[in-house]
């Protein structure tokens, strides 16, 4: 756990190899991280999560690690009841998210899909591929890259998640 992590109310952390919470990221309440293998897994498992510097995750989102979830510095996982899913019975795949991302609420994350750097993604989405493009809005089901940000976007999706966030984080 880096400097200045916040860790809210009624947050669960279970299972997995490793945990690792950046400097001045935050758990705020109610989310459920865990890693519960499968005993029938037929692939080898990377049980890890990593929460980057200055990244947040709100309220009641469910994160499963059976397999790798990384999120990227300072990106924000908003609003409520998302859910990121490694495993799929037998198999897992890893789900990345990258820096400055802003994911909205009630998302789903298939095993194996990652978002990229700067973007936002809309409410409901459901990402079940990897999406390469960055500093666009990524909406629908399933998830595509919609618009291209405007400096507007741009600003939100880079401005400090924190207050007392450095400016090295």
């Amino acid at each position: 756990m880096g400097d200045h992590v916040r860790i809210g109310h009624l947050n669960i952390i279970r299972g997995g190899d490793l945990v690792s919470l950046g400097r001045y990221s935050e758990l705020i309440r109610m989310n459920e991280i865990n890693s519960i293998p499968e005993p029938d897994a037929v692939n080898p498992l990377d049980p890890r999560f990593t929460l980057g510097n200055g990244s947040i995750i709100t309220a009641g989102h469910k994160i499963d690690f059976t397999d790798r979830v990384e999120i990227g510095r300072r990106s924000i996982i908003g609003g409520r009841n998302s859910s990121l899913w490694t495993h799929n019975r037998q198999r897992t795949l890893p789900i990345t998210i990258g820096d400055f991302a802003y994911v909205g609420s009630e998302i789903r994350m298939a095993p194996g899909s990652s978002l990229p750097s700067r973007c936002v993604v809309g409410i409901g989405s459901v990402i079940t591929k990897k999406i390469d493009t960055s500093g666009w809005l990524i909406a629908g089901v399933p998830a595509r890259p919609v618009k291209e940000l405007s400096a507007e976007d741009q600003f939100l999706v880079e401005r400090k998640t924190r207050p007392d966030l450095p400016d090295d984080v």
